[in-house]
């Protein structure tokens, strides 16, 4: 295999040769230490950023090959982007990552569960069952569970659900108290039910390009088919996807307005469309990172939570761009599940030191993580923290007058 990839370096040329200088301006200075969670968590040089970039630099100058240990290592990531924040030298350690982990794709040095990833969104479009069917299963406990209800031919605005809250038991609480609030504004929406397949997002994160077209294009014409003016999303890494990575990845035109959540909750808040009845206790947010850092939504769902009377609102003591990763971003998770526990925990005593009684969110990733650590924190400090998704928050206090 090693005779392979040195023939493949030669003729082929790994994407990564063609970064060039880009390669070099890592200046090894250590400031990403300070700031990357997997170093934080682990002390191992080979797994911060700069240690990412030394082995890159070395396969670049071809003194290392792609082997299985380097992969494991390039693939130890949440990909919370951080390290790119807070670099003195600008290195996009992002892109860096992002050309390596496609080369591993070519050299067939990648973890295996990429694969089953791979094949599942193909064959089912989603990352989670073998059948795209199920997609509208979590319509079921609403009051009016009929999916005719929340499947139209036409409306003013689709609601893009994403996998993870379609599939996951544990996430639907997000989608069903979405279109509640969707209700009580009167907005005109539709769900796409099968015809919504996966973002591409989990993909585009394992370096894998070559199925992403083909989600985009279908995506963005079940959209169009709809005649809808406004898409609004509310898994961070889908809104990503559709605003940042689409253009590059489907030449077909997007003639619709793009927002997460948290922007269209405060723009019908602000046409007073939504009615917010008081609710109390201390709440702090934690800015996920594919919505805050990698799409520079940060003030919108603080200030949807400010307009809640009676909220004593505190911020965690790392916020917006310095926000702290809860562990379940860049599947590091499917590589390295202890890591990403560690990770998580971490983020608990930090919410755990704003004295809040509740933690919003607008993922649903970071929500499962954050409450899955939190109450295994309760074990040991016997401190209760509420997690809550932004739309669930919005509906308990447009019900609170109830």
């Amino acid at each position: 295999m090693k005779s392979e990839v040195k023939t493949r370096n030669k003729k082929e040329k790994f994407e990564i040769l063609e970064k060039g200088d880009e390669l070099y301006t890592c200046s090894r200075c250590g400031t990403c230490l300070a700031y990357c969670p997997v170093y934080k968590q682990t002390l191992d040089e080979s797994l911060a950023p700069r240690g990412k970039m030394s082995l890159l630099e070395a396969i670049s100058k071809g003194k290392l090959e792609y082997t299985d240990k380097v992969s494991e290592k390039l693939f130890t990531c949440t990909s919370c982007n951080l390290c790119k924040g807070e670099c003195p030298s600008g290195v996009k350690l992002d892109e860096m990552i992002e050309t390596a982990k496609s080369d591993l794709i070519d050299a067939h040095k990648y973890p295996e569960v990429i694969d089953i990833l791979k094949e599942r969104i193909k064959s089912a479009y989603n990352v989670t069952f073998d059948s795209n069917v199920g997609r509208l299963d979590w319509v079921k406990q609403l009051p009016e569970s009929e999916p005719e209800k929340y499947v139209k031919e036409k409306a003013d605005v689709v609601y893009f659900v994403g996998c993870v809250s379609s599939f996951s038991p544990r996430s639907f609480g997000i989608p069903r108290s979405i279109v509640q609030d969707l209700d009580s504004a009167k907005v005109d929406y539709t769900l796409l039910g099968e015809d919504e397949w996966c973002c591409g997002f989990p993909l585009i994160n394992s370096g894998i390009k070559d199925v992403t077209a083909d989600l985009a294009k279908h995506n963005i014409e079940a959209v169009k088919s709809k005649d809808a003016k406004l898409l609004v999303l509310s898994c961070p890494s889908c809104y990503h996807t559709w605003k940042h990575k689409y253009p590059e990845y489907s030449s077909e035109k997007i003639d619709f307005e793009i927002l997460h959540i948290s922007q269209y909750l405060l723009r019908l808040i602000k046409e007073e469309k939504i009615r917010l009845n008081p609710l109390s206790g201390r709440i702090t947010y934690h800015d996920p990172c594919d919505l805050g850092r990698n799409s520079g939504i940060y003030e919108e769902p603080r200030e949807v939570i400010k307009s809640i009377p009676g909220i004593d609102f505190v911020d965690l003591s790392a916020n917006r761009e310095l926000s702290n990763c809860c562990g379940g971003g860049g599947n590091l998770e499917s590589v390295n599940q202890a890591l990403a526990s560690r990770i998580a925990l971490a983020k608990a005593d930090e919410i755990i030191e704003t004295g809040a009684d509740i933690v919003v969110t607008s993922c649903q990733q970071c929500n499962r993580t954050i409450d899955t650590s939190l109450k295994n924190k309760k074990k040991e400090t016997n401190v209760k923290v509420k997690v809550m998704d932004l739309p669930e928050l919005v509906l308990q206090s447009i019900q609170a007058e109830k």
